[in-house]
């Protein structure tokens, strides 16, 4: 655990313990100074979590569990105030967390990468239900869901970010390369895990273009599932940007290229359990090209509507993007 964390959390229970001790013995003026000291400390907290981008859906069952315990803690002690805040604040963060763990959790998006479809500043809710429950910040299936679709815009944990994944096991296919080309992606998999893995890992949020079982092929801008080839239709060229209509089964979406970009050719035959994903944006994208194959183990759930847009802090939140993702 990261050691600041730590201190905040043992000296925010040390405020805890010392006003539950001045409370049972009525000092007012001590318990003023220890409630601005534990108010201070929880937004320290909440500042550290999101500075570590840690799970929030962990946090808030560890808040929501702290609740409990300071509400049984209150009518055990018979401290009234202590009991009536901690029963409200029990079941205010038991709905969120319900809410948020088993039904729609939002996600704002942080990159271009699936530009032109989602923006940088984009609030989108993921449908946490439909590829299966899991237990809150862990990766521990409740139910069995669906499985990902081709075309679907899922949110996940990519191997990469996370520090006990194998660069073997993001590529268990490596064999169908050739010598040069496995040992490319090995060198560029293990840069960019030594540069971005936490033992909890970042969510990154991509277009499922493979599925288990598939051999997918990519040659320039243009893909091949199954030796099929993906339809493609030019909408126009502006800035140096290329748009184009891509077609996977069902889902037709709107990808972006560089009019002019580098000739490169990917090949994949993707393992059980295994997706390929690649962002709308090809040319600006950090998807399965660099770090290979996401598990079905670490998916989160699929992105299904744009609620909100907030590019930055000067100018004001938006609704005008509200729609279903395609």
């Amino acid at each position: 655990m990261d050691i600041t964390l730590l201190i905040l959390i043992s000296l925010g229970l040390a405020f805890y313990i010392a006003w539950i001790f001045f409370t049972l013995k009525s000092i007012d003026g001590v318990i003023r100074f220890i409630e601005l000291g534990m108010f201070t400390t929880a937004l320290l907290v909440l500042w550290r979590v999101f500075k570590l981008n840690l799970d929030f859906g962990l946090v808030l069952a560890v808040a929501t569990a702290f609740a409990g315990l300071s509400w049984s803690l209150g009518q055990k002690l018979d401290i009234k105030s202590l009991l009536e805040e901690s029963k409200s604040y029990f079941w205010i963060l038991l709905v969120i967390l319900s809410i948020r763990s088993f039904w729609y959790e939002p996600y704002q998006i942080p990159s271009s990468s699936m530009e032109p479809g989602l923006q940088i500043g984009d609030f989108v809710l993921v449908n946490k239900s439909i590829f299966g429950l899991k237990l809150p910040g862990t990766t521990f299936p409740i139910n069995q869901g669906e499985s990902p679709e081709r075309g679907d815009v899922a949110v996940f944990y990519p191997p990469h970010t996370l520090c006990s994944v194998k660069p073997e096991d993001s590529r268990p296919d490596l064999s169908i390369l050739t010598l040069s080309e496995s040992q490319a992606f090995l060198r560029r998999f293990i840069s960019l895990q030594n540069s971005r893995c936490t033992s909890l890992g970042t969510k990154y949020v991509k277009r499922v273009i493979g599925l288990p079982g598939d051999e997918v092929k990519m040659s320039g801008h243009q893909l091949w599932i199954n030796g099929k080839k993906v339809e493609q239709k030019l909408l126009g060229i502006k800035s140096g940007k290329s748009l184009f209509e891509e077609t996977l089964g069902n889902n037709i979406h709107v990808i972006r290229t560089n009019s002019k970009s580098l000739y490169s050719e990917y090949r994949w035959q993707i393992p059980k359990e295994k997706y390929l994903a690649i962002g709308d944006n090809r040319d600006n994208s950090l998807d399965s090209r660099d770090w290979g194959y996401f598990s079905e183990k670490y998916l989160v759930g699929k992105a299904e509507f744009i609620w909100l847009h907030w590019g930055s802090f000067s100018e004001l939140p938006s609704f005008k993007r509200n729609s279903r993702i395609k």
